[in-house]
């Protein structure tokens, strides 16, 4: 009892921590000079974003159509409940017990709200797509840029990847049982990319049809989670279990040997899942209504929603799922966990539909993030064949070509993962590549800002803020980031830190050869004069 009276205070002192820091960041925006106009006159308030983002040298080409509830959908879907529940709560139990749910979720999520407070300013600070990247440029200068913009874009093709391949396991179950094939990697290769090809062609028709479908996407994962908590709880609470048991350390596992350290780190790590993407809503900022307001908004609550649903949604599970014996650590199952829930609920396929339609939403959230990266280095030739790849459509305002380069680097990732990564590893190898490169992206900009002080000029307009909390959240989640990489390479395998180390050596490969491209790119547009930018603009409809 005692036990689960500290589970759940350590639970509810998590929830008034984000309610804290919102609270904080509210009374900023209050007495900052900052006056949102959406309310008012959405064409004001569209003047005003362009004005902004002119600011940095950067012509409005793509149209604004994002609102408050798309950007958040773009957060909120790219960090995916469902994907992290499917694929990672069996081996996340495997390693380290129920108590990685019962304690580790509530304090990853408090070290998670962190560094999502810390990219909220930076959001605000600088309204561009790009995310990190810009932050760092901006920040730090072109090298810093360069080598963070490299990482993230790494790092959300890992996470595309494994959205991807969790789907298409999903499918190929459901396709094998219904035409009697044998699934393997390849059908599941397969299943991927026609998948990644699907929602290219989507994303290609433009912004307006990819807010309906990140709106769409938001409330189906809210729906869905919603309703498997209380199906879950009607169906079987209380359950085999006492929920005493997610904050109790196990003593014993089958074999009558003890919980590992290694065990219960490797578990922790692999539940940050739910917290990878949180910056994703930062890659739509040149499409967002009032990006300095709504951006950071969107990176901050998204990570306190998907702690909050999917905390009580991972305990549910953890309690009804009949795979536990002897002390309560799963035995049995599938390296991937969609595998074992297809065999549960293999008679209820359309149940299986709704977990595949989930997570294609959540995968194509992230693409959508992984092509407005990729547009943001074209833009600044930080890619080979930039020249080729840059630019929007003018029918559509949409980075048409970023959006299928964003494809056919996934269909090269895949068919390299599946030709040198047996598939028993995969759940290991990808979730460690790339929780390394994301959270060494998000650190560079945090380390950055930290560096540059509060008295820095773009932070200082930043209306999204902390105040003098800052700087401990800051150091906070910048030591956190730095730990969980160093956890990362040690516990979940050296492959996941040797493919980090290839993508370091190839963004430095390239830097050498394209340093005084991307220079002169940068200083031509920080020299752009007004007149430039209205040329470049009058190519382009500005429209409500």
């Amino acid at each position: 009892m005692i036990a689960l009276v500290i589970g759940l205070a350590l639970f509810f002192a998590v929830c008034a921590a984000a309610l804290a820091g919102a609270v904080k960041a509210q009374q900023s925006i209050k007495s900052s000079s900052h006056q949102s106009m959406t309310a008012y006159a959405t064409y004001i308030q569209m003047q005003q974003d362009k004005h902004d983002l002119n600011l940095f040298g950067l012509a409005q080409q793509l149209r604004r159509k994002f609102g408050a509830a798309a950007s958040f959908g773009l957060s909120f879907n790219t960090m995916g409940l469902c994907a992290a529940a499917l694929l990672f709560l069996a081996p996340a139990l495997q390693q380290g017990g129920p108590i990685v749910v019962g304690i580790g979720i509530p304090l990853a999520a408090l070290f998670a709200l962190m560094v999502s407070a810390s990219l909220a300013e930076l959001s605000s600070a600088i309204p561009t797509a790009g995310g990190v990247y810009h932050w760092s440029s901006a920040l730090g200068g072109r090298v810093w840029g360069w080598h963070a913009g490299w990482f993230h874009m790494a790092g959300y093709m890992g996470l595309l990847l494994l959205t991807n391949l969790l789907c298409a396991s999903l499918l190929d179950g459901l396709l094998a049982g219904w035409l009697g094939y044998m699934p393997s990697i390849w059908t599941k290769a397969i299943i991927a990319l026609a998948m990644v090809i699907t929602q290219a062609a989507l994303h290609s028709r433009g912004v307006r049809l990819l807010a309906v479908l990140l709106r769409s996407g938001l409330w189906l994962q809210l729906i869905a989670a919603i309703a498997a908590i209380g199906i879950l709880m009607a169906l079987y609470w209380p359950g085999a279990f006492s929920p005493e048991l997610l904050f109790t350390l196990p003593a014993y596992n089958g074999e009558g040997k003890g919980q590992s350290t290694i065990g219960l780190l490797a578990g922790f790590l692999l539940l940050q899942k739910l917290f990878l993407g949180m910056d994703s809503a930062a890659q739509g900022a040149e499409e967002t209504s009032d990006p300095r307001i709504r951006v950071p908004w969107a990176i901050y609550l998204s990570t306190a929603y998907t702690f909050i649903i999917g905390f009580v949604l991972l305990a549910v599970l953890t309690l009804v799922w009949p795979g536990f014996s002897n002390g309560g650590i799963p035995t049995g199952g599938s390296v991937w966990f969609a595998g074992s829930l297809l065999d549960a609920i293999s008679r209820s396929p359309l149940v299986s539909l709704l977990l595949v339609v989930l997570l294609y939403s959540s995968s194509s959230s992230v693409l959508i993030a992984c092509s407005r990266l990729l547009y943001s280095l074209t833009r600044d030739k930080a890619l080979p064949f930039s020249k080729q790849l840059s630019g929007v459509n003018p029918a559509t305002q949409s980075p048409r070509k970023c959006v299928w380069l964003a494809a056919v680097l996934f269909f090269f990732i895949l068919v390299t993962s599946c030709l040198f990564i047996p598939e028993q590893l995969l759940t290991a190898v990808v979730p460690s590549f790339t929780l390394i490169c994301l959270y060494t992206a998000y650190a560079i900009p945090i380390a950055l800002a930290l560096r540059a002080g509060k008295k820095h000029k773009l932070l200082i307009d930043a209306p999204w803020h902390l105040g003098r909390w800052s700087p401990a959240v800051n150091i906070t989640a910048l030591v956190w980031l730095l730990l969980s990489v160093v956890l990362a390479a040690i516990v979940l395998g050296k492959e996941g830190i040797m493919g980090a180390g290839a993508v370091l050596l190839v963004s430095a490969v390239l830097d050498l050869r394209y340093r005084r491209r991307h220079l002169e790119t940068l200083q031509s547009r920080l020299n752009k004069t007004h007149g430039e930018i209205i040329r470049i603009e009058r190519k382009f409809e500005l429209t409500e």
